[in-house]
């Protein structure tokens, strides 16, 4: 079904509707005595909820600001609820992996959609220019309500509601125009759902099905331990040993690792420094570009995709478990490496170079080598492009005897993306001087540019992820980009 007829249906479902909202509308003028049913005192903090709250009760429906609230979560459900989730605020956009499932569902036709668009009257009333007008609008206008598809009625009331009160609504179901559902739930700044008993006995990997009916953790607004993720401990243990690489010291301070085995391999976190001010990352045409707040064009250097969108994901990962550690080779040859980046392009580049430290230093007493970043630096190179600098560290480590991760020799290195050399700088380290006078530096370093390289990138994007600048355009397409490539090897 086209989404032009989608519309019309659910114009014809609202003039259904137009009597019963006529006394609603006219009730919640002041003076009203009718009283909504909202499940939360939180519900007052919210303008949209609360504009919606009288008149989505007598269609007996509810709505809560925490479906997760532990009075909300364990009651037993009357009838359908409209509400939010602590762990999905403002502006929490979906990843790539949940984009995933999601749309999966979707054309199943197991789940439909609400898109609600609080930025003015409708001026036309196509689905393509809903959605430019959504992908330009700020993420308190942005509301996105999943539902189980048992539950479409509900959401034809709840969007009747809400257009009578003058937002823009686009309802999708049936798994009709998956593409259009999947942009606008890229993309959606607010994330609710329809809470039912059919929604809850629905069995779902989406997020938003997934945390009906959970409480929120005692003396916390969370889900999870830390407000962490959703099976964040069971996702790290599938990956390297969980670290951040400034927990190793430096040369004029001590390690903070404890009683752990000491971690090696290579591990990426460093967030770059930008001189220019960024409003906005735009993908298209195969390449990302950042928008400045004077609407200038800042070029970046040229990637190959799937290798962008595989750091991308990296850098996602790495904020969601906290661990910048992106493969490890244990003594027996086995292979660790981030979700994020197995059997990827990137992934393989970095489990060959993990390979080569040992080869250029053998001479060392030591357990593990890492590869870490120290700093990454963006500045306008010599053409309209942006260029940038890596300083990163090969580092040989020893545990002592209470298990601490200690550095031996470290050796300084820095990359340059413009000329595309490696140069030694130093080392550091008890151990400097056992280092052999014939050691290839340039060759070490050499073997290094991959990882250097990747580093910059990932250092932008955490960048852009930590300064929350908005990436709306041609996200969805960036996100349905095929990152696979070479097979990670399960041993080296």
């Amino acid at each position: 079904m086209p989404v032009h007829r989608i519309n019309r249906e659910l114009a014809s479902s609202r003039l259904a509707y137009a009597s019963t909202l006529l006394v609603l509308l006219l009730s919640a003028m002041p003076g009203s005595t009718l009283v909504a049913e909202t499940l939360d005192e939180a519900v007052a903090q919210d303008s949209f909820l609360l504009t919606l709250a009288d008149a989505l009760h007598v269609y007996d429906i509810d709505v809560a600001h925490n479906l997760n609230a532990r009075d909300v979560a364990r009651g037993r459900i009357q009838r359908p609820r409209l509400g939010r989730f602590p762990d999905l605020p403002v502006n929490s956009l979906p990843l790539s992996q949940e984009l995933a499932v999601w749309e999966g569902e979707y054309e199943e036709g197991e789940i439909g959609a609400i898109a609600i668009l609080g930025n003015g009257p409708e001026t036309d009333s196509n689905a393509v220019s809903f959605l430019h007008d959504w992908l330009r609008a700020s993420g308190l206008d942005r509301l996105f309500v999943s539902f189980h598809s048992s539950d479409l009625d509900a959401a034809d009331k709840i969007a009747s509601v809400a257009g009578a009160y003058g937002f823009r609504i686009l309802t999708l179901h049936g798994g009709e125009s998956p593409a259009m559902a999947g942009n606008l739930y890229a993309t959606a700044a607010q994330r609710l759902a329809i809470d039912s008993r059919a929604a809850r006995r629905y069995r779902s990997e989406v997020t938003e099905f997934s945390y009906l009916g959970e409480r929120v953790r005692r003396n916390s607004n969370s889900l999870f331990r830390d407000g962490g993720d959703r099976g964040n401990s069971r996702l790290a243990r599938s990956e390297p040993s969980v670290f951040l690489k400034e927990t190793l010291g430096g040369e004029f301070t001590q390690s903070t690792i404890r009683e752990i085995i000491v971690p090696g391999g290579v591990a990426l976190g460093e967030t770059a420094t930008l001189t220019y001010t960024i409003a906005s990352m735009v993908y298209g045409d195969g390449v990302i570009t950042l928008i400045g707040t004077a609407d200038e064009q800042f070029v970046l250097p040229q990637i190959d995709t799937a290798t962008l969108r595989a750091l991308f994901d990296f850098v996602e990962r790495s904020e969601a478990i906290r661990s910048d550690a992106i493969v490890d080779i244990d003594a027996d040859g086995r292979v660790k490496i981030s979700s994020a980046l197995r059997d990827t392009d990137p992934g393989f580049d970095i489990v060959h170079a993990d390979t080569l430290p040992f080869e250029y230093v053998p001479n060392l007493s030591v357990t593990k080598s890492v590869i870490i970043d120290t700093g990454v630096d963006w500045y306008a190179g010599r053409t309209e492009t942006l260029a940038f600098q890596t300083d990163f560290e090969v580092r040989f480590l020893s545990a002592d005897n209470m298990r601490i991760a200690q550095t031996r020799v470290a050796l300084e290195y820095q990359y340059d993306s413009q000329s595309g050399e490696v140069s030694y700088l130093d080392s550091w380290g008890r151990d400097r001087l056992r280092l052999r006078d014939n050691l290839d530096y340039a060759g070490l370093g050499e073997g290094m540019r991959t990882i250097a390289s990747y580093a910059g990138w990932i250092g932008l994007l955490r960048k852009m992820r930590e300064e929350q600048v908005p990436f709306l355009q041609g996200r969805y397409e960036f996100l349905k980009l095929d990152k696979s490539g070479r097979d990670t090897p399960a041993r080296y």
